[in-house]
């Protein structure tokens, strides 16, 4: 199955917007977590787009293209929204300047074992924890790398060489996964997505983005809420694995097995070749430690439903 289970996924309307002009920094650095005057020519940085109540809006993916640009990759589906939310944000003093660039750029995700030796064959031999960025060709296009230790491996590809591109995956050894597929793959690694767990139901610390924020940055929007839930320990609701016995439609409630008390919600759920019919959640606290028993009111019957750790082993 390719090498060492060596696949790709190429995104369904995926979002790519360029800021440019001096106060880009500035700009960004008001409106999300993360603290992006850490990251410099040849990385990536993954930022959260955040409400005044301190909810996901999106999770940006902002590379340095040049000496006054940035290139933001948004979640899928989210480019136009988030464009024309950005803009509405670009005060009349700002030199700011954003277009919405998503139909130039294809997003592909590669994903499996040998993932990490397709990459070194490619010439790519960056730590992930530098959130490197390189540029290479496959069949004689340019295609950037980027690489991050919680949001993997992806390939940006202009539209006008994709199909070239794409044809020679298989000379790689490199097999399609379907929405489906992918989803399973998802799941089972406790990634969160878009439209399911990375909405605005949700903080980024909820959802396990604590990695994506600063604690020493100016201010930005939801800042106050977020830096509570840290310092004051009010992160309540927590990502989890479920394993159940049949597969459950999403957002449905779960309750505790001691006193029917809501305890969360499904977000994602799929049937695994390997663990069965698992799902993602958010549940409150003290119900997301990993064992705790829980169950679903589903086909008018209680679906027992056992909390997991994530990744599934």
């Amino acid at each position: 199955m390719g090498r060492k289970n060596s696949f790709y996924y190429q995104y369904e309307n995926p979002g790519y917007l360029k800021i440019s002009g001096p106060d880009r920094l500035d700009f960004l650095q008001r409106q999300t977590t993360n603290d992006l005057s850490l990251f410099s020519a040849g990385q990536s940085l993954a930022t959260v787009l955040t409400s005044p109540t301190g909810r996901i809006l999106d999770v940006l993916w902002v590379i340095h293209e040049d000496d006054e640009t940035y290139g933001v990759l948004t979640l899928p589906g989210q480019g136009e929204h988030t464009a024309n939310f950005l803009k509405r944000r670009i005060f009349f003093m700002d030199k700011v300047t954003l277009e919405n660039r998503s139909d130039e750029l294809l997003q592909i995700d590669l994903i499996g074992d040998g993932t990490a030796d397709l990459l070194h064959d490619l010439g790519v031999n960056s730590d992930p924890s530098d959130y490197p960025t390189t540029s290479i060709k496959l069949n004689e296009s340019p295609v950037k790398v980027l690489m991050h230790p919680h949001m993997g491996s992806r390939l940006l590809i202009s539209s006008d060489s994709g199909d070239q591109i794409i044809s020679g995956f298989e000379n790689l050894q490199l097999e399609t996964l379907s929405s489906k597929e992918y989803q399973i793959l998802r799941i089972e690694k406790g990634i969160p997505a878009a439209g399911h767990e990375l909405v605005e139901d949700y903080t980024p610390l909820e959802i396990g983005f604590r990695w994506a924020i600063s604690d020493n940055k100016g201010c930005y929007t939801g800042q106050e809420v977020i830096a509570r839930q840290i310092n004051y320990d009010k992160v309540t609701k927590h990502l989890v694995g479920l394993c159940l016995e049949k597969i459950p439609l999403e957002n449905l409630t779960l309750y505790s097995g001691e006193n029917n008390q809501p305890a969360g919600k499904v977000t994602s759920s799929e049937l695994s070749p390997r663990f069965g019919p698992i799902a993602l959640a958010v549940v409150k606290r003290p119900f997301h430690e990993p064992g705790t028993e829980l169950f679903l009111r589903f086909d008018d019957a209680e679906l027992p439903a056992l909390v997991s750790k994530l990744p599934f082993r």
